[in-house]
């Protein structure tokens, strides 16, 4: 599989963002009643749906020139899930173990949890226990849409993937997907809209078409994706809504700046920062690991004494939330979850192979 570390990079930033973003309510609730984190990390939020972005550009990246092969499509699900549920099944058990020890630490103000559909990531009307792993229930929503498609000739995707978006739209201009059952809000939430479009965005870039676009039209598209896009979606607080303007919007703008970037590093015009794309690399540890940190910093904070007069402990642990964040991140990874991956492959490498020789003998 092909590695593209603008891709990374880009993994990184949102993932800080997101922790940045639950920093910020961390720090309300210990700090004393001063608030150092300005209003504006709210904009934060949207790395969920830079993840979005990205995983549909993944997809075409792990399954080009799979299609319409049985063996491969069993593979891409046993990578998907094999990606997803061990790593998400450590954090939910640490979760649990929090619960029973602590209960007013984790998800206190959301009500209770169904532990079952929380375990094997089903919907249901009840928070999540990791509560940030709604997200997940998407991607696992997407990952079975283009299982799907996979049954079908490659060349039909961009046809399949322009139906599925003029549903999604033709739907949300005339009904809320919130008035209907949990998995029926998966299925029609508008937050596909950006899984299609990282997916249409890397048929784009592996097609013949972008080597046609030119450097500086690229390097124009990403000035304005970051000054106008940027600033309009932040200036009309898009990241408050769930609805179609705020993922055209957010698709457009972050859909650029993907596709741009990974033209550029494939010119060999830019090269991402390796610390971004270390951060990439553990993205999904962070990301289900960080209210878990953040909480026990954010205790530590209230021990060991605010200062509702002075924004220096507020700074103090604001640093301190994003390196110990960072710092079990790392571990999580190199201890966990890269070596669940990496055996993983393996035995899928091994195991799918196999199936395929047999197919064809």
């Amino acid at each position: 599989m092909e590695r593209i570390y603008s891709l990374q990079g880009l993994r990184g930033l949102a993932v800080l963002g997101v922790v940045l973003f639950h920093m910020s309510a961390v720090e309300h609730k210990y700090s004393g009643g001063d608030v150092l984190l300005p209003p504006l990390v709210d904009f934060f939020q949207l790395g969920v749906d830079l993840f979005f972005i990205i995983s549909g550009f993944v997809m075409v990246i792990v399954s080009r020139e799979r299609f319409q092969s049985r063996a491969e499509s069993k593979r891409f699900v046993f990578n998907r899930v094999s990606r997803i549920y061990p790593t998400y099944w450590l954090y939910y058990l640490l979760t649990l173990a929090v619960v029973l020890v602590q209960p007013s630490m984790v998800n206190s103000s959301h009500g209770s949890s169904n532990l079952l559909m929380s375990l094997l990531l089903l919907p249901n009307d009840r928070v999540l226990l990791v509560m940030v792993a709604w997200s997940l229930l998407f991607e696992l929503w997407f990952y079975l849409v283009f299982t799907g498609l996979m049954a079908f000739r490659e060349r039909w995707l961009p046809a399949f993937l322009a139906g599925w978006a003029v549903i999604l739209l033709l739907f949300n201009s005339l009904a809320d997907w919130q008035d209907y059952n949990s998995a029926l809000k998966i299925m029609l939430h508008p937050y596909a809209l950006e899984f299609i479009a990282g997916v249409a965005l890397a048929l784009l870039f592996y097609s013949r078409h972008s080597a046609r676009i030119a450097t500086p039209v690229i390097c124009a598209a990403l000035l304005a994706a970051l000054l106008p896009g940027i600033g309009l979606i932040g200036y009309y607080r898009l990241f408050d809504e769930q609805g179609m303007l705020r993922m055209v919007a957010v698709a457009a703008v972050f859909g650029t700046l993907i596709f741009g970037l990974a033209l550029l590093e494939r010119r060999r015009h830019i090269r991402m920062p390796a610390f971004l794309v270390a951060v990439g690399d553990m993205s999904y540890t962070v990301y289900l690991s960080h209210l878990l940190v953040l909480g026990v910093v954010g205790r530590a904070w209230q021990i060991l004494g605010n200062r509702p007069d002075s924004l220096l402990d507020n700074a103090l642990f604001s640093m301190l939330m994003l390196v110990a964040v960072l710092c079990y991140g790392w571990v999580g990874y190199r201890c966990f979850e890269k070596p669940v991956l990496d055996r993983s492959n393996d035995f899928s490498r091994r195991r799918f192979r196999l199936d395929a020789i047999s197919g064809r003998a």
